[in-house]
């Protein structure tokens, strides 16, 4: 997350349901492979799962992708405008904040969810 709202749990920064900008430097950073037939990026393979996140199946099940992962550099699409489940009684800068339950859907498919708190208890 390039900047802070100024709020902080175990210095790490705090965001709120309005935080989905993506791109380099913004919320959502360009990640993954997206193997929708729809996306017209740039092609990628990744040839090793170390140190990829897993994925979750249509059942919220987690699995990890088969190598290699061939597609499209993941750039997601973000029409809406906050991410949804925020949490509505912590509010940063008057805006409900994020928690690890929350998601946001792309225009070409897929789910975006927290694979971590990054609190690093």
């Amino acid at each position: 997350m390039p900047s802070c709202h100024g709020s902080y749990i175990r210095e790490k920064p705090n965001m709120h349901e309005k935080d989905c900008r993506v791109g380099i430097g913004a919320n959502i950073p360009p990640f993954g492979v997206c193997t929708s037939p729809a996306h017209q990026g740039q092609d990628v393979m990744v040839h090793d799962a170390e140190g990829i996140l897993p994925v979750q199946d249509q059942h919220g099940n987690s699995v990890m992708p088969s190598m290699p992962a061939i597609g499209r550099l993941c750039v997601p699409m973000i029409p809406a405008t906050i991410w949804s489940d925020a949490y509505e009684d912590t509010l940063i800068d008057g805006v409900p904040a994020l928690r690890t339950n929350c998601t946001i859907s792309c225009t070409f498919g897929g789910e975006i969810c927290f694979a971590d708190d990054g609190q690093e208890v």
